[in-house]
């Protein structure tokens, strides 16, 4: 059960325009060092601050400025009221870094994703993660960081899986505390989204899920209400989709009723970007503040609504009050408005990225010891695979940034091994990309882009308004791209060399939101007037679409797009791809390599083009060629070693022909390091799995539910999401949920438990320091009756690392609710006196010690 919320923060008084004296920035927030159970009935609470000043400051602003507080003024900012001493305040997309207002820059740092970080099983050193987020979020000028993303894995194939961070409720709960205390421990507000039931990308902002109210409360809201109550969150996000009919942003059950009733919440509640679809219901659900801006559905609509008497003025006094409340909490009016965006880059952030990274990656298989790899042992190497060159650090969607820095799985294990003696080769062994990737840098010179104010003034002759380099070939525009351009209405012209290495056919795509052509010395070649929808930037753009045109090697051609925003809606962007037509064999050539070394790695997984937000897979398999590339490559091989780079399952047809398995997720921008220290043996692969990892799709518990249809998601499954229901129903997962292995040799000697607590002994009887995870599921034998009751479920776990020879005792705090079940008649948290079992192990699976207990 969380604990009482206590914002503990000494704030300063939020002074009138003339009042006594100049504001002074807050004090840092002060955490919460321990978690307790709350009684029946008792609330979550924060402390009230400079109430009377801050009731002056509401009751002085007029009706229409106090709805301007209630909306952005555009994608990332808050409205200002400089006559009243309010400034702007910034936000900024999380989880994976913090971008700041712009996709192309200023770079920033790019953590590990969500399924990384659980994977790391260690909520300390996700706090660690958190507070350096909270300083990059500081560096870009904002205060309010939209992150953690805490929905459940319900699917494997959910498209924002590796932003989210685990199947099970008790494990994403306690890496959410982990993250949010980080976060907000720098002074920024911690955005947890997204509220709730957004599990998967399928007709997200339309789809209405039905979720029974047990399993809500039991599964979909933990992670949220432990946010709320132990981490003292600041800010929530309300989902796209509907929820048992409502709007997540028009829900009065969960906003009022729920988040601010039962768990106290006084923090800011906001959409979704473009998530609010009224004037009425949402801000009678307690929703603060819509985003972005300009308003849609606020402003002079709102002022209407409460002048005719239909909407009560103390509800918009109520949510601009909070607005100004958690500006005033987070410092944000004393600092006068958002900063300069800045880049960070210190050493000491690169550390902790790449021990992380490392800390969240899993051992799955490792027959005859073939990890960790001894540069001694080995005189030539091939690296091989579609994410070896360049590896996925990260995922696609809003959580993408710029990063700051990259070091990749090929370019660290040629520096380190090749720095022993050892030949590292190198191939690519298939390509995966679903769109046509970008140009290589060789092929491309002279990229500029000039922008017009119409379509007309671009075809007509007048001259760009703005000419500059091309900054990528990815482009997009939530904001005007410059002065004197409107983002409703302006048109642009990508010119650039393109030098073909090989003659033959090349294909051309061009991907976008609005209109675009694409021309080869100055002939038609590609036109997506009429191309099919395809989820494209955020599910909001078209397919991709392709046309093929003949290229001599070494013969330049002068490659121009032209794009124009007109009836581009909501968002505003370009993508542009090439790529040859492959002839050779890849395949069968990284086997022939592979043939010729004492071992391969073969690094495969997916990218943004399968794992982003907009769209979810269809499918676990790898995509392109990867499963045959692997069994060909392991035919051959004098050591297999497999590397998975990818944020969620997929499944592994080739398991048992390969020595050994790591899967990696997207661990950020220290990838390569991260993985070399793993692969060698300088770190002990520290991760367990945060999620199932089924042998088919079908297999799944979601997959006869998902997607929904004809509008509508049906949970049925119910609480039997993940382990809980390959256990109950005694189906064979390929890896279980906390499965993973130490290079060392521990074992769990013997466990009592009391107070809430299990006590383990833990020793490494082997020669190298290793890392474990003590994990307690409890097992109700007679369960409370109802068809989806689990057989068991994870209550608590604990990290432990241990020197070689080490023997030591550890204790597992239980889940203060680890008896307890949500009755739906009482509508609280139940106790069913009687026998239970507390199974303590290393996954759903191994299990090696059984307590009797007796609840209640």
């Amino acid at each position: 059960m969380p604990a009482v919320c206590r914002d503990a923060r000494s704030v300063q008084s939020l002074l009138l325009p003339g009042a006594r004296g100049p504001r002074r920035r807050p004090a840092p927030a002060e955490q919460p060092s321990s978690v307790r159970p709350r009684s029946e009935g008792e609330r979550c609470s924060f402390a009230t601050v400079n109430d009377a000043e801050l009731d002056a400051l509401i009751d002085a602003l007029t009706l229409e400025e106090q709805v301007s507080l209630l909306a952005g003024t555009d994608n990332w900012h808050t409205a200002e009221l400089p006559q009243h001493g309010i400034p702007a305040m910034r936000v900024t997309d999380g989880p994976a870094g913090a971008r700041g207002t712009t996709f192309t820059g200023p770079s920033s740092v790019n953590v590990p994703s969500g399924t990384a970080l659980a994977a790391t099983f260690d909520p300390a050193l996700v706090e660690r993660i958190g507070a350096l987020l909270g300083r990059e979020t500081r560096a870009k000028g904002a205060r309010v960081l939209l992150a953690p993303t805490v929905n459940l894995h319900r699917t494997p194939v959910g498209g924002r899986n590796f932003e989210c961070q685990s199947e099970d409720p008790h494990l994403s709960s306690r890496i959410t505390v982990g993250y949010v205390k980080g976060v907000q421990s720098e002074g920024v507000a911690a955005c947890v989204k997204h509220f709730v039931g957004n599990d998967t990308e399928h007709e997200r902002t339309t789809i209405d899920n039905r979720i029974d109210e047990r399993t809500l409360r039991e599964m979909y809201l933990q992670p949220f209400e432990a946010a709320v109550c132990e981490a003292n969150a600041q800010a929530i996000m309300a989902a796209y989709n509907r929820i048992n009919g409502p709007f997540a942003a028009d829900s009065k059950e969960l906003i009022t009723d729920v988040l601010r009733g039962e768990w106290g919440f006084t923090g800011i509640v906001m959409s979704d970007w473009f998530g609010l679809h009224s004037t009425v219901e949402g801000i009678e659900a307690g929703l603060d503040l819509e985003m972005p801006g300009p308003t849609r559905d606020r402003g002079a609509k709102l002022v209407a609504a409460v002048e005719s008497g239909t909407v009560d003025a103390s509800l918009v006094r109520a949510a601009a009050r909070r607005m100004l409340s958690v500006m005033d909490r987070l410092g944000a009016i004393t600092d006068g408005g958002p900063g300069p965006e800045t880049t960070r880059d210190a050493p000491e952030d690169r550390s902790l990225i790449r021990s992380t990274g490392a800390a969240g990656m899993v051992l799955l298989r490792n027959e005859a010891n073939a990890l960790p790899l001894d540069p001694t042992s080995v005189r030539r190497v091939a690296v091989i695979g579609p994410n070896a060159a360049k590896g996925r650090i990260m995922g696609g969607g809003s959580a993408m940034v710029n990063p700051v820095h990259e070091v990749h799985p090929l370019g660290s294990l040629r520096d380190r091994l090749g720095g022993a003696g050892v030949e590292v080769l190198d191939a690519v062994g298939c390509t995966i990309h679903r769109t046509l990737p970008p140009p290589r840098r060789d092929w491309v010179s002279n990229a500029t882009i000039d922008y017009f104010a119409t379509a007309e003034d671009m075809n007509g002759g007048a001259p760009p308004l703005r000419s500059e380099d091309l900054p990528r070939f990815s482009l997009i525009w939530p904001e005007d791209p410059s002065e004197g351009l409107t983002r409703e209405l302006f048109a642009c012209r990508v010119t650039f060399s393109l030098t073909p290495d090989v003659s033959g056919p090349w294909s051309f795509g061009i991907t976008s939101v609005g209109r675009a052509r694409l021309f080869v010395d100055g002939e038609l070649v590609a036109d997506d007037e009429h191309a099919a929808p395809g989820g494209s930037f955020f599910g909001i753009g078209k397919a991709q679409f392709v046309a093929s045109h003949e290229l001599g090697a070494g013969r330049a051609v002068r490659v121009t797009v032209e794009y124009v925003n007109e009836g581009a809606g909501l968002m505003r962007g370009l993508i542009m791809g090439f790529d040859p037509h492959v002839i050779d064999d890849l395949v069968a050539a990284a086997a022939r390599l592979a043939a010729t070394t004492d071992a391969s790695i073969v690094i495969v997984g997916t990218n943004d083009d399968w794992e982003a937000e907009g769209y979810d897979r269809t499918t676990i398999a790898l995509p392109g060629r990867q499963d045959e590339l692997i069994s060909e490559v392991a035919k051959v091989s004098a050591r297999t070693i497999v590397v998975v780079n990818a944020g969620s399952p997929v499944a592994m047809p080739w398991i048992d022909e390969v020595d050994a398995v790591l899967f990696v997720w997207f661990p950020g921008q220290e990838f390569g390091d991260a993985l070399t220290d793993v692969l060698l043996g300088d770190v002990d692969p520290g991760g367990r799995l945060p999620v199932t990892l089924p042998r088919r799709l079908e297999d799944s518990p979601a997959f006869e539910h998902h997607p929904g249809r004809n509008g509508v998601g049906r949970y049925l499954e119910g609480r039997l999401i993940g382990y809980r229901h390959y256990d109950t129903i005694g189906r064979e997962p390929l890896f279980p949920f906390g499965h993973g292995l130490s290079y060392a040799s521990i074992s769990i000697d013997g466990a009592t438990s009391g107070d809430g607590v299990v006590r383990a002994t833990v020793t490494n009887a082997g020669g190298r320091a290793g890392v474990e995870v003590i994990q307690v599921y409890v097992h109700d034998p007679v369960g409370t009756g109802a068809p989806d009751d689990a057989v068991q479920h994870l209550v608590g776990f604990a990290k432990v690392e241990l020197a070689p020879g080490e023997s030591r005792s550890v204790e597992v705090a239980l889940d203060p609710r680890w008896a307890m079940h949500w009755d739906v008649a009482a509508h609280a948290w139940s106790t069913r006196a009687g026998a239970r079992e507390l199974r303590v192990g290393r996954s759903s699976r191994r299990i090696d010690h059984v307590l009797a207990v007796t609840a209640g």
